[in-house]
């Protein structure tokens, strides 16, 4: 069944419709946001936070549809220009396919900010250059809340020493399902320890998992040598990363 929203005023330029979501395909949105908070934006004012719930079309890049299709997305936004200066963003960080001027369902941050605490698993969006790799590579850092001060965090991410300090909507929560879903397929996940079969007492964090031409790759910081990028039928585990209190 569809729920039929009020007419709601999008940002100044777009038109005035009503916007019909489906609660089926919705993802669903999360239990503490109500569907009456859902807005039209270009994809070029969405702003860190915000909560990206579905777009225009079937697809991105189809325009001005009577109908907001929402999709299998529902996730914080952490845009990006694209770093070469093309005509193309990113919403989530880390996957470049939008352009300005797409049409976006989205409930605004301040409609539905995310709340963070000690222990709460997050991430970031990092840039890297694995070995052999002519462009960085963009990926989601996990790492654990450690404190929280008016709009800041204080995060520990996965393999560095230090903690940094950074603005709240500059992180978002990490998607519990997925790591565990990691964890029965690899045996293990982002944060998690572990080794090589050959050098079992040599241990490392993985801080970044990909997939290329069905090869899973995993980026490991080591605890007494360099990182290095390692096939991940390739490692063992050694030990989950615990679960904050």
């Amino acid at each position: 069944m569809s729920t039929v929203l009020a007419p709601i005023v999008p940002p100044v330029g777009l038109p005035l419709w009503d916007v019909i979501v489906s609660g089926k395909s919705l993802g669903p949105l999360p239990d503490d946001v109500h569907p009456g908070l859902v807005r039209v934006a270009r994809a070029d004012d969405v702003r860190a936070g915000d909560l990206v719930v579905g777009y225009f079309g079937k697809e991105p890049g189809d325009r001005w549809m009577p109908i907001g299709h929402v999709g299998e997305l529902c996730y914080r936004a952490l845009p990006a220009r694209h770093p070469q200066g093309w005509d193309v963003l990113s919403l989530d960080g880390e996957l470049f396919q939008w352009s300005p001027h797409d049409l976006v369902l989205i409930v605004p941050a301040g409609l539905a900010p995310e709340t963070h605490g000690a222990g709460d698993r997050v991430e970031r969006i990092a840039e890297r250059f694995p070995y052999g790799w002519a462009r960085p590579r963009r990926y989601a850092h996990h790492g654990t809340v450690i404190g929280v001060d008016d709009g800041t965090v204080t995060v520990r991410f996965d393999g560095d020493w230090l903690p940094t300090t950074l603005p709240a909507t500059h992180i978002r929560h990490v998607n519990a399902e997925f790591v565990e879903e990691d964890r029965k397929t690899y045996g293990f996940a982002h944060g998690d320890t572990v080794a090589l079969p050959h050098r079992p007492a040599v241990r490392g964090t993985v801080v970044d998992m990909w997939h290329v031409s069905g090869v899973v790759t995993a980026y490991v910081v080591w605890e007494t040598k360099r990182p290095t990028d390692e096939r991940a039928r390739d490692l063992s585990a050694a030990a989950q990363l615990p679960t904050a209190a």
